[in-house]
């Protein structure tokens, strides 16, 4: 298999996967993704778009429904009073865990029967795969 099926597929897996363990929460795919990548520290509007890799407009059509929900906090940039900083509410917090938890389930699910050597390899190549594809990112910026 060649890395574009591959990475394809996985993409594929991973989307179905967060749909289909998080349709208790009444949030379309892109809202559970934007959820899931606003840090703590919180983000601005350019970073969570660049993060995610659409458009300013899209992150700030999807930011307007989640304000509207009360599940993000949209704040001025301390820094940078032209910018403004994007921080979950308590209620965004809580379903950024449940959306956790919903994942971590899952998961648990499909490496549970892996033996621990497995496991332990399966995580360090999937972190490689990670730093690899942030560094990408990086360069292309």
């Amino acid at each position: 298999m060649k890395y574009a099926e591959l990475l394809t597929n996985l993409l594929i897996d991973l989307q179905s996967i967060f749909r289909e363990n998080n349709k208790n929460l009444s949030l379309s795919f892109s809202q559970i993704i934007v959820i899931s990548s606003i840090p703590e520290v919180g983000i601005d509007m350019t970073g969570l778009s660049q993060k995610l890799g659409v458009d300013n407009s899209t992150t700030t059509r999807l930011i307007n429904v989640l304000l509207k929900n009360s599940l993000v906090v949209k704040s001025l940039s301390e820094k940078d009073r032209r910018s403004n900083i994007l921080t979950l509410s308590d209620k965004g917090k809580k379903v950024r865990g449940e959306i956790e938890n919903n994942i971590e389930n899952a998961s648990y699910k499909f490496f549970c029967n892996m033996d621990t050597k497995h496991k332990i390899l399966t995580k360090d190549l999937l972190s490689s795969l990670h730093w690899s594809i942030l560094k990408y990112k990086l360069e292309k910026q």
